[in-house]
């Protein structure tokens, strides 16, 4: 089954198109709600623990960053082709009360953005960056803390950033997933087809029962198929980048729309979990 969520809380595929799942888009309206009622980060993630409200399967852990995201997610307001959860100026609002809160924060966008996404590629702990000093910023895994063999420093990791982008701009083929396991049908499936043949046989029709036999068969073969979310992430990806120039420098962009996750070693060299689940960087 499914243990990670490639598309924004709140959303889901259906036979292959992007829908909004209900349930969780009265989440998300909840979260603008209580944040523009003066509730914090911290709070809204505490209250969403407390309720059990799960963000994806096994988890129902919420913390402030996951909130922080989901309010800076321009997709929730119709953006980049997503069915809009969000009304437009009620995430404006949003944002101009998020940056009021953020004013004299000596992280940039970018910088913050890659914090976000950034973990250990020895541990999987939280990456951090210790920017106490104006000339002397480091990254640094949160679990060993300031022993790190290599100093990482801002702009050693927008750079390499950039040059993976770009080796996938220059390459699109690199998100291409192995073809996905498709599930045999079960036995169940094959009898209900033999009876729908049988059925269709008589001489005189049941029309009422041949449909819903027709309509179990058909939900028993779509519960047999392998999921198809990443499929449809690749080729979200493969839309992206084909066509897309090389990068002159960091794109903050470029890096939300596609990238899920960025691993970081303790030598300085880095990969990218892209959306779809694709590592890229790593061998």
């Amino acid at each position: 089954m499914k243990k990670n969520r490639y598309l924004p809380f709140g959303y889901h595929i259906q036979n292959g198109t992007l829908c909004i799942r209900e349930a969780e888009a009265a989440v998300v309206r909840q979260v603008f709600e209580d944040y523009q009622a003066g509730m914090s980060y911290r709070r809204i993630a505490g209250s969403l623990t407390a309720k059990g409200i799960s963000y994806m399967e096994n988890r129902t852990d919420w913390n402030k960053h996951m909130v922080k995201r989901m309010l800076e997610n321009p997709r929730y307001c119709g953006r980049e082709d997503f069915p809009p959860i969000i009304p437009a100026d009620t995430f404006g609002a949003v944002s101009a009360l998020i940056g009021q809160k953020s004013q004299g924060e000596p992280l940039s966008g970018k910088l913050d953005s890659i914090r976000s996404k950034a973990v250990c590629g020895i541990c999987g702990a939280k990456y951090t960056r210790d920017g106490r000093s104006k000339k002397y910023e480091a990254w640094c895994c949160s679990a060993e803390g300031r022993i790190t063999p290599k100093r990482i420093t801002d702009q050693a990791l927008l750079e390499s950033i950039t040059d993976i982008l770009n080796a996938i701009i220059s390459n699109p083929s690199l998100l291409e997933l192995s073809s996905p396991h498709r599930e045999n049908y079960s036995l169940d499936v094959a009898r209900t087809e033999n009876q729908i043949n049988r059925e269709l046989e008589k001489s005189e029709v049941d029309s009422d029962y041949i449909k819903l036999l027709i309509f179990g068969c058909a939900a028993a073969k779509y519960e047999a198929c392998a999921n198809t979310e990443p499929e449809y992430l690749t080729r979200r990806l493969l839309a992206i980048f084909e066509g897309q120039p090389l990068l002159e420098a960091f794109s903050i962009r470029l890096f939300e729309d596609t990238v899920k996750q960025v691993g970081i070693d303790a030598d300085g060299s880095l990969w990218l979990r892209m959306i779809n689940g694709k590592l890229i960087g790593k061998e």
